[in-house]
C-alpha cells in the first residue's frame, strides 16, 4: 500500500487501538474508510493505517478527523540483523489540529460502555495515588504501560519483570479465576447446590467476564490469549468435560490468528504463547509441598519461560536480563498474585468513592517496594545489550534454546549447550570477518529518509561514514534508528572517519546519537558550521556536534589539512576535491559542501555532498579529477545541482540519488532524471530501492538494493 499524502486531510476512520501516557497524551491507531488532502483532494487510500496524536480517540470508534497528514516510510537498510515482520504497521502519522477536530460518527454500545468505564476508574486511579503509583496502577489494571514513569519502567524492565507491568495472560487468569472460584463458593451455600452443580455454573458465568476484562484491560495481546484459553476452558467444563490445558492453549492461538491475522507476528502474542506452552510442558505432576519445593518448582519453570522467549526477545529487544530469571522466582509472585490484586481491589474501591482511600496506601507502598526491589535486583547484574544475531544465530539460538526445553536427559542437554555455544562463537566469528571485508571496498549508500549518509568499508578493515543524516521536519532520528542499530549489526564499534560534508541537519542530524554509540577516530568537516556558529541554528548545531565529538577523542579536521593530501585505506585512495583550500563564506553551505573522490583499482567514486551549480561548476573549472564510475548525486536531485557540465566531466555510469520516498520538494526532479539518462547511467533512489551496497575488487562493481534488485557493471 502507498504511504499516506502530506498535508491537511478529512479522515473518517475506525480507531484500532489507544496507548495513553502518563502526561494526558495518547497514540491511537486508526484505519481509514474515506480520506481527502484538502488542498487538492489526493486520496488517502481507505484500509491506510495511520498513528494518531496528540490527543485521544474513543477506542472502537468510528471517528472524522481533521489533522495534519505525513508518510511513515520506514528506514530500509541491507543488514545483518533484519526487523521482525510485521504485518500492517501504519503507513503514515496524523496530527490532529485539536480536540475540536474530533467527530465522533458511531461508536457501539459495547466498545462506548467499556470506554466509559475504562475513563471513570482511570480518573479515579489519578485522583488516589500518587503518581508513580497511578502509572503502575493503570498499567496493571487498564493495559495502559505507557502510563508508568520512565524511570520505574527501566527498573523493571532491567529486573526482567517489565511483562509483570503489562495485563497478561497470568493476570487474566488470577482475576478471572478469582470470579469463578469465589462465585462457585457463594453458589454452594445456596440452593442450587442441590440441584445443579454449582462449579459448572461458575465456569460457564466466567466466560464473558474473562473476555469482557480481556477487553476492558486494553485488549493485549496476551491477554486475548489467555481469555480465550480461559473461555474454551470453562466452556468445555460447563460441558462436563475435563478440558486438556495444552488443547485449549492451541485452540485459542489458533482462534485468535483467525480472527485477526496481525496478532500472528507480534511479538508480545508469540512471547506469550511459547511461554505458556513452555510451561504447560513443564509436566510436573508432583504436589509441590515446602518453600525448599515451591522455590525449586518456580526456578524450574522462571528457566524454561526465560529459554523458550530467549531467542525472540533477543531478537525483537536486543537484550536478555540474564538476572531475571532470578527475579521471576522472588518477586513475580510479589508482582502478579499481590500487586495485581491489589490494584484490582484498590481500582474497584477508588471507583465507588471514599473507600479508595483506604486502600491506597497499601497499594502505594507495594508498588514502591516491588519497583525498589526491581532495581535491587537490576543492578546485581545490569543489563548490557547483546549484539543484534543474524539469521543463522537466530535459528541456531532457537534450535538450542527447543533442545534444552524438550531433552529430558541432563547429559543431552550438556551436550546442545556446548553444540549450540560452538556454533554460535563461530558464526559470530564468521559475521565479524564477513562485515570488515579483505580485499574489497564496500560502499553503502543508506536509506536515512530526506538525508545523507553513506558507510565505506575499505579492504584493510577500516571505515568511514559520509554524513550522517536528518530529519529537521520531524519524525524518528536516522542516527539512531537506522544508523547505530547498523553498525551494531555490522559489529562496528568505531569508525576511523566520519564526514559532516555541510552544517545542514538532513546531513548532520543524526551524528548526536552516534556520538553516544560509538568512537569516532576523525572528524572531517567543512570548517562553515564553526565559523558561522553565531549567525544561523544549524551552525551553531553542527559546531556543537564538532565540539562533542572533539571532546570524545576525535581528530578534527578540515579542508587546509585535508585538501592535496590524499588519505590511503588498504589499497584506496581517498582525496578531497573541495572545497579548498578552504570554504569560502560568501556561498551557501551547499556549494562549500566536502567533495571526495574514492579511487580503488580501476574504480572510482565521487561522493558530491549538496554541491549546487556554483560549486559543480568550480570543479569543473580547477582540473580535478572528477571521472567516475559511480556518483551520489548532489543535493538529492534537485534540479539547482547535476549540470551537464558537471556530468559530462563524471561521466557516471551509475547514479544514486538519496531522496525520501515522499519527500515535500520533489527530489529527484524530472529534469535531473533526465540529465542523468541522456548521459548513459544507469539511476537509482533510495527512496524506491531502499539503501544500496555496491562492492568492487577494483575491476568489476557489483550492486545490491534492498529491494532485491541486483546486477553488475563488468
Amino acid at each position: 500500500m502507498n504511504p499516506a499524502p502530506t498535508g491537511l486531510a478529512r479522515i473518517d476512520g475506525d480507531v484500532l487501538a489507544v496507548a495513553r501516557g502518563a502526561d494526558g497524551t495518547a497514540r491511537s491507531v486508526l484505519r481509514v474508510i474515506t480520506g481527502i488532502r484538502i488542498e487538492d483532494h489526493a486520496e488517502i487510500a481507505p484500509g491506510t493505517l495511520l498513528a494518531t496524536g496528540p490527543f485521544a480517540l474513543p477506542e472502537g470508534a468510528r471517528v472524522r478527523l481533521l489533522a495534519q497528514v505525513a508518510p511513515r516510510v520506514p528506514f530500509r537498510n541491507l543488514t545483518p540483523h533484519p526487523p521482525w515482520p510485521q504485518r500492517f504497521e501504519p503507513q503514515g502519522r496524523a496530527w490532529i489540529e485539536g480536540a475540536g477536530a474530533i467527530e465522533v460518527l458511531d461508536h457501539p454500545w459495547l466498545s462506548a460502555q467499556l470506554e466509559r468505564a475504562r475513563g471513570h476508574v482511570r480518573r479515579a486511579l489519578q485522583g488516589s495515588l500518587p503518581p508513580s503509583a497511578a502509572g503502575i496502577a493503570r498499567a496493571l489494571v487498564l493495559g495502559e504501560g505507557n502510563a508508568v514513569a520512565p524511570e520505574d519502567a527501566a527498573q523493571v524492565r532491567d529486573a526482567g519483570l517489565l511483562h509483570v507491568l503489562a495485563v497478561s495472560g497470568l493476570h487474566v487468569a488470577i482475576l478471572a479465576g478469582a470470579f469463578v472460584l469465589l462465585l462457585a463458593r457463594v453458589l454452594r451455600a445456596t440452593r442450587l447446590a442441590a440441584a445443579w452443580e454449582v462449579q459448572r455454573i461458575a465456569c460457564a458465568a466466567g466466560v464473558p467476564v474473562a473476555l469482557l476484562y480481556a477487553a476492558f484491560a486494553g485488549g493485549a495481546p496476551s491477554a486475548w490469549r489467555a481469555a480465550a484459553t480461559a473461555a474454551i476452558a470453562w466452556s468445555v467444563r460447563a460441558l462436563g468435560r475435563r478440558p486438556d490445558p495444552a488443547a485449549c492453549g492451541a485452540l485459542a492461538v489458533l482462534v485468535l490468528g483467525m480472527l485477526d491475522p496481525r496478532e500472528a507476528t507480534r511479538p508480545a502474542f508469540l512471547l506469550s504463547v511459547v511461554a505458556t506452552a513452555a510451561i504447560i510442558g513443564a509436566q510436573e505432576n508432583a504436589p509441590v509441598i515446602g518453600l525448599r519445593a515451591w522455590l525449586g518448582s518456580a526456578l524450574r519453570l522462571s528457566v524454561r519461560a526465560a529459554l523458550a522467549t530467549a531467542p525472540l526477545v533477543l531478537w525483537c529487544f536486543g537484550s536478555l536480563p540474564l538476572v531475571g530469571v532470578l527475579a521471576n522466582v522472588w518477586l513475580l509472585p510479589l508482582g502478579s498474585l499481590l500487586l495485581v490484586q491489589l490494584a484490582a481491589v484498590h481500582a474497584l474501591l477508588a471507583s465507588c468513592g471514599p473507600p479508595g482511600a483506604l486502600s491506597a496506601p497499601l497499594f502505594t507502598l507495594a508498588s514502591d517496594g516491588f519497583v525498589a526491589a526491581c532495581g535491587l535486583f537490576a543492578r546485581l547484574a545490569p543489563n548490557s545489550p547483546w549484539p543484534p544475531l543474524d539469521l543463522p544465530q537466530g535459528i541456531v539460538l532457537a534450535l538450542t534454546a527447543a533442545a534444552l526445553l524438550w531433552l529430558r536427559s541432563a547429559r543431552l542437554r550438556w551436550i546442545a549447550l556446548l553444540v549450540g555455544a560452538c556454533a554460535l562463537g563461530g558464526l559470530e566469528l564468521r559475521l565479524r570477518a564477513v562485515e570488515r571485508p579483505r580485499d574489497q571496498l564496500r560502499v553503502s549508500f543508506l536509506d536515512v529518509g530526506q538525508g545523507d549518509a553513506a558507510l565505506i568499508d575499505f579492504p584493510d578493515g577500516r571505515a568511514m561514514l559520509i554524513d550522517a543524516g536528518g530529519n529537521p521536519g520531524g519524525g524518528p532520528d536516522p542516527g539512531e534508528w537506522a544508523l547505530a542499530p547498523l553498525l551494531r549489526a555490522r559489529r562496528r564499534s568505531h569508525l576511523d572517519w566520519v564526514v559532516l560534508t555541510h552544517p545542514h541537519p538532513d546531513h548532520y542530524g543524526g551524528l548526536g546519537a552516534l556520538l553516544d554509540a560509538i568512537s569516532i577516530g576523525e572528524l572531517w568537516d567543512n570548517g562553515q558550521g564553526p565559523a558561522e556558529a553565531d549567525l544561523n541554528a544549524p551552525s551553531a548545531e553542527a559546531a556543537g556536534l564538532i565540539a562533542r565529538a572533539r571532546a570524545a577523542g576525535a581528530r578534527v579536521r578540515g579542508p587546509a589539512q585535508l585538501c592535496g593530501r590524499p588519505v590511503r585505506a588498504g589499497g584506496a585512495r581517498i582525496e578531497v576535491l573541495a572545497p579548498c583550500p578552504r570554504h569560502d563564506p560568501a556561498y551557501d553551505a551547499n556549494d562549500n559542501s566536502l567533495v571526495l573522490r574514492v579511487d580503488y583499482g580501476r574504480r572510482s567514486f565521487l561522493f558530491a555532498g549538496d554541491a549546487e551549480a556554483h560549486g559543480e561548476g568550480e570543479l569543473v573549472a580547477s582540473g580535478a579529477r572528477l571521472r567516475a564510475d559511480v556518483l551520489k548525486v548532489g543535493h538529492h536531485g534537485s534540479r539547482t545541482s547535476s549540470t551537464e557540465g558537471f556530468l559530462r566531466a563524471v561521466a557516471p555510469r551509475l547514479a544514486v540519488i538519496s531522496a525520501g520516498a515522499t519527500n515535500r520538494f520533489g527530489h529527484p526532479h524530472a529534469e535531473v532524471l533526465a540529465r542523468l539518462r541522456d548521459r548513459g547511467a544507469r539511476t537509482l533512489t533510495l527512496g524506491q530501492q531502499g539503501g544500496t551496497v555496491v562492492r568492487s575488487d577494483g575491476r568489476a562493481l557489483t550492486v545490491e538494493t534492498w529491494a532485491g534488485t541486483r546486477f553488475a557493471l563488468p
